[in-house]
């Protein structure tokens, strides 16, 4: 009996516990110093719209500025000062980060319940999945959205890794963060942020308190 309470035990510390950053060599993601970062050159023409292209040609990118892209190649420029994070093209009060990777288990495990709360809160929140650490092609990423009925905005762009790391850095975080974090904003500041997995009525909770700011 108490060998079957040990396994028990032993597989609730891994579905609660994180993911380490998946590196080339395990070596740790030196933080992105950078001045400027500008909007991807490459793209695929059959993939990115016409409007896409205008909401580009129209984005002046700055330091700490990145553009994030979907699998529809719609971008946001997105902005990090200090502890501030500023989504330019979104309207909605509260952001919701979450940094995941399609190898994490818990990660994964996490989705559902970020759908459910984008789909309760959907005046409020905008939720954005960055995939960090994770070059996943294009078509499996479609394929995996599609698997797991996802529908809120999640970024594949070349720029995640950089922006991921920037962002960890100002929640005081290592280079070699775990997965999922996930963080909240409201406006723009910052309001609380979670390491690992948390139980989605914690999430819900702090979403609760965050509207009594609006």
């Amino acid at each position: 009996m108490q060998k079957i309470s040990a396994f028990l035990l032993l597989l609730l510390l891994i579905g609660l516990s994180g993911c380490e950053e998946k590196t080339a060599d395990d070596a740790p993601m030196p933080v992105e110093n950078t001045t400027e970062v500008s909007p991807q050159k490459e793209t695929d023409p059959q993939e990115e719209t016409e409007s896409s292209k205008q909401k580009i040609s129209e984005i002046e990118t700055g330091a700490n500025t990145f553009i994030l892209r979907d699998t529809k190649a719609f971008p946001y420029k997105v902005t990090i000062s200090n502890e501030k994070v500023i989504f330019h093209e979104n309207a909605k009060p509260i952001v919701l980060i979450n940094l995941f990777a399609t190898w994490c288990p818990p990660c994964v495990g996490q989705l559902s319940h970020l759908n459910d709360l984008q789909k309760k809160h959907e005046k409020e929140l905008f939720i954005v999945g960055i995939l960090t650490h994770d070059a996943m092609d294009e078509s499996l990423l479609k394929t995996f959205l599609a698997k797991n009925n996802l529908h809120y905005f999640i970024s594949n762009s070349p720029y995640n890794d950089a922006f991921a790391t920037l962002l960890a850095n100002t929640l005081q975080e290592p280079e070699n963060f775990d997965i999922p974090l996930t963080a909240i904003y409201v406006n723009g500041q910052y309001f609380t942020h979670y390491e690992g997995v948390v139980p989605v009525e914690m999430i819900e909770y702090d979403l609760e308190q965050a509207k009594k700011q609006l």
